[in-house]
């Protein structure tokens, strides 16, 4: 699968850091643009298209392959100097490697829902609609490892770790699957007011 991560030089990784110690949910957040409207003959979940949507938080629309761009990675815990291990910044550390080369990504999402989480306010999951690529992908996140589990693996938001999650299980014939999360609510609803752009700008390289 070709890499799309973008691997920035150090002052803007630096600049990165400070900003996600004192910001941390800007570090999802730029400058909202105006959404041209898209017509597709698939029927996906479109969250700018809900009537009388109540969230206390209005999500940030950005630029199509700039923001909430999702990647998930394999978790390199013991370095060996691969050219395939990149080092990137976490919101709970001060840095983690992976595999720079995505197990999945938002080419792979056509949509995403956020779920709000009844038994914890002000969080959410997040429901993935995968292409058929994706889901056959996804198919591979779940495969065991020797103790009967599938990994743990780097949920990744534009170059920054959000958190390690294990995949759930995705039948052959489904195509949607939830990430369980949790994810705050800043973070999930501009991961779902973007998905459908950024699969777009994405599937159309």
């Amino acid at each position: 699968m070709t890499t799309r991560i973008h691997i920035p030089n150090i002052a803007a990784r630096t600049f990165r850091a400070n900003l996600r110690r004192t910001f941390r949910p800007a570090l999802f957040f730029l400058a909202a643009s105006c959404l041209c409207a898209c017509e597709s003959g698939t029927n996906i979940f479109d969250p700018l298209n809900v009537d009388e949507r109540e969230d206390v938080y209005k999500p940030v629309v950005g630029e199509p392959g700039e923001v909430g761009v999702v990647s998930i990675h394999e978790i390199i815990r013991h370095k060996r100097g691969d050219e395939k291990e990149y080092q990137i910044p976490s919101m709970f550390e001060d840095e983690v490697v992976i595999d720079k080369n995505q197990l999945l990504d938002s080419s792979d999402i056509v949509s995403i829902e956020a779920i709000a989480i009844n038994d914890l306010p002000g969080f959410y999951k997040l429901r993935f609609h995968l292409t058929p690529q994706g889901g056959k992908l996804w198919r591979k996140l779940t495969a065991s490892d020797d103790r009967g589990k599938s990994p743990s693996l780097a949920f990744v938001i534009d170059d920054v770790l959000y958190r390690t999650f294990r995949p759930r299980f995705l039948y052959s014939d489904e195509d949607t699957v939830v990430v369980d999360g949790p994810f705050d609510e800043p973070t999930a609803l501009n991961l779902e007011a973007n998905a459908i752009r950024n699969f777009m700008h994405f599937s159309q390289q």
